[in-house]
């Protein structure tokens, strides 16, 4: 038995490590030869190699063999996987074909004692049932599965190997913990195997020459017989079940999609038909694969810690660990759909002249991006009729949710821009293709680029006194060419009004600006679009307060990152009540989960809007 575990880990894992170069450099040097691609998989020659290379290291305190019919016996039962597995990569055939493959190795190998599970604990019992002959199907059956499950999800490289690797470790940290439970043989090769594969975790895309799979059952293979000599050969329930709970996000994987068959009323099990991963529907969708392996490594990383807490707390009573186990499940479903949906993917681009709308919460918004919008507003002071853009943010879809007056004028408006991290994410839960926020300063000066550009002017609308000026004198030198048909601040009364409209309606900027806060600003624009006749007019919140560098924006950083809120509130201890727009958002986003997402129609043609919603 090796003095030190931590020694026997860089040994294995500087081994395998040089193995993996020696093959890449083999397998290239193969493939060029050929001159076309060929089905060929390095992870399962290195990983019958390194283990052929390391088994002789699994010597008892006398420096007997551990392995049950010598060293060898493991390479030899693995090599026969691995042959299995390229014959049918090169032959390709039904899955079932391979796994009564694989199981026959299994069934061989439980037969001359090499792995077998015997006994078992009974369930809210403290009774043991000796398996018998039956152990012999049983563990054939459990070897096929876990080669299964393993090999399914060797499409994407890194996977097996990765997955291996973490459930090495839980079996070697479940052996320390409850070493009365374990074997030490099990935790000696988990640790050895968590060594052979964490290598060609970071090799993956080197190992993949061509479209197999093989090495993903090798390791499979090997996962199983882990489990076996740790947990499953003469234990108590609960760390039998461990394994399995290990593997949980490659068995979730593997049988999603067979579920939603049978929802759909289809049996291809039956037909022996080649049932589809939930790794390759999301693929399809338009994830990228380090992202499919990021997400599966991440769920299965979250199990592993369930598992060797369940270990831990092995001598609670069962309802405990069930509850926990149910809480657990429950909690890591959710966190596996929040992170799946987190993650940036293409979305398909309309096919209309008008960016799409889609409806969160009963709010219509666009999917339109930075380009998109100025691009549409620019048409807007072409076509020189009025129109209204809104730029909403969790705080204002919150807002809309809760007032019907304002969700009206939101609603009719030419155009709305996601502006917030709230939004996005809430709009990334629901599967609705908002790409990336429109900042509500950066909307600003866009649109004065544009007005610019086509030699209109621009108006500067609400603020404190004296701010919207200095806002503007900002811009001009930001934008060159950029002309101010006025500034006027917010602190006027309804005595005022006609005056000030009077006087935008006579400079006819291309574009007003109104910082009066949500929601009076689109309030205020809704009831006067009309009388203003400005082609495109905007609420722009606290942007002039920003651009006037009165109050300093976050750095780049936390606006790419979708932090910039948090960056306001520290500045703005007074702006912690609108917190709440945001995990308000999120929890009436989940509520919308089980709905599809609405697409609605574009609005009606420009015009005036009614003041009274009507």
């Amino acid at each position: 038995m090796p003095a030190a575990d931590g020694l026997l880990l860089l040994v294995q894992l500087a081994l395998s490590a040089a193995l993996a170069v020696c093959l890449i450099g083999l397998g290239r040097l193969v493939c060029a030869r050929v001159g076309h691609p060929v089905p060929v998989d390095l992870t399962g020659p290195l990983t019958v190699l390194a283990l052929a290379v390391s088994a002789g290291r699994l010597l008892g305190p006398a420096g007997e063999p551990m392995v049950p019919g010598g060293p060898w016996a493991l390479g030899v039962a693995a090599l026969a996987v691995l042959a299995v597995g390229i014959v049918f990569d090169v032959r390709p055939a039904p899955w079932l074909w391979r796994a009564v493959g694989i199981a026959a190795v299994g069934l061989l190998a439980a037969t001359y004692g090499l792995v077998r599970i015997e006994v078992v604990k009974v369930p809210f019992a403290a009774r043991w049932v000796d398996l018998g002959a039956g152990g012999l199907l049983i563990t054939a059956l459990w070897l096929a599965l876990m080669s299964g499950l393993f090999g399914r999800a060797g499409t994407i490289p890194g996977v097996p190997a990765g997955v291996a690797t973490l459930a090495g470790l839980t079996f070697y940290a479940i052996h320390r913990l409850r070493p009365d439970l374990t074997s030490p043989l099990g935790g000696y090769f988990a640790i050895m195997l968590a060594g052979i594969c964490l290598p060609q975790v970071l090799l993956a895309k080197y190992l993949r020459l061509g479209p197999a799979t093989a090495g993903g059952y090798v390791i499979g293979f090997l996962v199983g017989v882990a489990s076996i000599w740790g947990a499953l050969k003469n234990t108590a329930f609960l760390v039998a079940v461990a394994p399995l709970i290990i593997v949980g996000a490659p068995l979730l994987a593997a049988v999603y999609m067979y579920a939603a068959d049978l929802r759909s009323g289809r049996r291809a099990i039956m037909r022996l038909a080649r049932l589809r991963h939930l790794h390759e529907v999301l693929l399809q969708q338009g994830y990228m694969p380090r992202q499919v392996l990021g997400l599966i490594l991440a769920g299965t990383g979250y199990l592993c810690a369930l598992s060797i807490a369940l270990v831990y707390l092995v001598e609670v009573s069962y309802l405990v660990k069930m509850t926990i186990i149910l809480l657990a499940g429950l909690g890591g479903l959710v966190l596996f759909y929040i992170g799946l949906r987190m993650m940036r993917r293409p979305f398909p681009e309309g096919g209309g002249p008008r960016p799409e709308a889609v409806s969160i919460l009963g709010v219509r918004l666009h999917a339109v991006t930075m380009q998109g919008a100025l691009a549409e507003a620019a048409d807007y002071i072409r076509e020189d009729t009025p129109h209204m853009i809104v730029t909403s943010d969790a705080s204002g879809i919150v807002r809309a949710h809760d007032d019907p007056e304002f969700r009206d004028i939101v609603n009719r408006a030419d155009l709305v821009t996601p502006d917030g991290a709230g939004v996005v994410l809430s709009a990334r839960l629901l599967n609705i293709p908002l790409q990336a926020r429109c900042a509500g300063c950066d909307m600003v000066e866009g649109l004065c680029r544009v007005a610019a550009e086509l030699g209109r002017e621009v108006f500067l609308l609400g603020a404190g006194p004296g701010v919207a000026q200095m806002a503007c004198e900002r811009l001009k030198e930001r934008v060159p060419g950029l002309q101010c048909a006025g500034c006027q601040d917010g602190y006027f009364t309804p005595e005022d009004e006609p005056g000030i409209i009077e006087r935008i309606r006579r400079a006819h900027p291309a574009v007003l600006f109104v910082a009066l806060g949500i929601p009076r600003q689109e309030k205020w624009i809704n009831e006067h679009m009309a009388e203003l006749g400005v082609p495109v007019c905007v609420g722009v919140g606290g942007s002039f307060d920003v651009i006037s560098g009165l109050k300093k924006r976050a750095p780049v950083w936390m606006q790419r990152t979708g932090l910039e809120w948090l960056y306001r509130v520290v500045k703005e201890p007074s702006r912690v009540a609108r917190l709440t727009a945001l995990p308000r958002i999120v929890f009436l986003t989940f509520g919308e989960l089980l709905r599809a997402p609405e697409y609605v129609d574009q609005p009606p043609a420009p015009g005036p809007h009614p003041p009274d919603g009507h």
